[in-house]
């Protein structure tokens, strides 16, 4: 059914009412004498009502096309002033011949009804102008908190999108570094890192298309991170990964644990002497997901406040407002000291599930 039918229902229907509550009230009235509300008594009133139902449109047009804004309010609520009392002349000029017509009366004549009924006729076509422009004040209305809603989410994708395109400089850049550092020194091995980020860089690429991804997705692509890692650290460099199995289908962040696993490593792993552990945990309580890096490195320095410092750089402070971006409020990221020493970074994030993330597998070198 259009809008245009139900429009129509709906004024035929609110004049019907108001026509039936005048007629219920007049036989009130009449009983009250000892009279009843006869046939033809009933019609005339229904029909008196009905002719306001007909210029109901006229007054909707009028409203739409001469609204009382505050740059034309004056003309254009005078154009709607003159167009209800040319309805009201109308309405009664109408009456009247059916009124002749019905009752055989001679009498009745437009100057005699119009002196009658002008004025509170016109207050109450004038009730009805008020009610139109409310409603088509609480539309526009709808309109701009949709549209506003429309260019929220679109302003917070583009921010994101410029988010998510910071970190792949940023990656490719200490990649390309390191890359650099061994074509001279062990070109071998220079070789296989190229070979490793092409394979997840295209891996990302057929990815990209959203801003979350099942956490098993999401720990395929770390793991081709930490292939090119595993070539520039060698031995040194070893991760475990814990993921519950609801946890392995939650949607999560596109690139959310490689600037984690990254910062460990830079901040961490490749400060001590020997070789460094990371240990990334996925788990749920609930309706929420926690996720978990932390690793067995140099920790945290304590500025002199005595507060902790970490060195966020471009990859945890992009996550931060990643984070913020997609979660708002109902996120929780923090950076604090292992028990062991070393560094943790803990994000909560409301647990939200995929059904595709179910049947991935976890990469191999996953445990618990």
């Amino acid at each position: 059914m259009s809008s245009r039918t139900l429009t129509t229902i709906a004024i035929f229907g609110v004049w019907t009412t108001l026509g039936l509550l005048s007629c219920a009230q007049g036989a009130l009235y009449l009983g009250q004498s000892g009279q009843h509300l006869t046939r033809g008594l009933f019609a005339a009133r229904m029909l008196d009502w009905y002719t306001c139902a007909v210029f109901t449109p006229l007054f909707f047009w009028t409203a739409t096309h001469y609204p009382v804004d505050r740059r034309h309010w004056r003309g254009n609520l005078l154009i709607q002033l003159v167009a209800s009392s040319i309805a009201v002349v109308i309405k009664y000029a109408f009456l009247v011949q059916v009124w002749r017509f019905m009752r055989g009366d001679a009498s009745a004549t437009l100057g005699r009804a119009l002196a009658s009924n002008f004025i509170i006729e016109s207050m109450i076509f004038w009730a009805v102008i008020a009610i139109i422009h409310g409603i088509l004040f609480y539309r526009r209305w709808q309109e701009r908190e949709q549209l506003a809603a429309e260019l929220r989410v679109r302003l917070s994708e583009a921010q994101l999108e410029v988010l998510r395109g910071q970190l792949r400089p940023h990656f490719l850049f200490n990649t390309l570094n390191s890359i650099s550092t061994l074509v001279h020194s062990d070109p071998a091995s220079a070789d296989r890192m190229v070979v490793q980020l092409a394979d997840l860089l295209r891996a990302s690429l057929e990815t990209s298309g959203t801003h979350e991804i099942p956490l098993a997705e999401e720990l395929a692509l770390l793991e081709r991170y930490l292939g090119i890692m595993r070539v520039r650290h060698e031995d040194r460099l070893s991760v475990a990964i814990r993921v519950t199995p609801r946890a392995r289908a939650a949607l999560v962040p596109h690139f959310v644990l490689q600037p984690l696993v990254e910062n460990a490593i830079e901040h961490g792993i490749a400060r001590r002497a020997g070789a460094g552990r990371i240990v990334i945990e996925a788990t749920d309580a609930g309706e929420t997901l926690h996720l978990r890096v932390g690793d067995d490195g140099c920790g945290l320095e304590r500025p002199a406040n005595g507060g902790l410092a970490p060195d966020e750089g471009v990859g945890l402070g992009n996550t931060r407002l990643r984070l913020r971006q997609l979660y708002g409020d109902a996120h929780a990221f923090a950076i604090c000291r292992g028990d062991n020493g070393g560094t943790v970074v803990t994000i909560t994030i409301p647990l939200r599930r995929s059904a595709a993330g179910r049947d991935l597998p976890i990469p191999a070198l996953a445990v618990g």
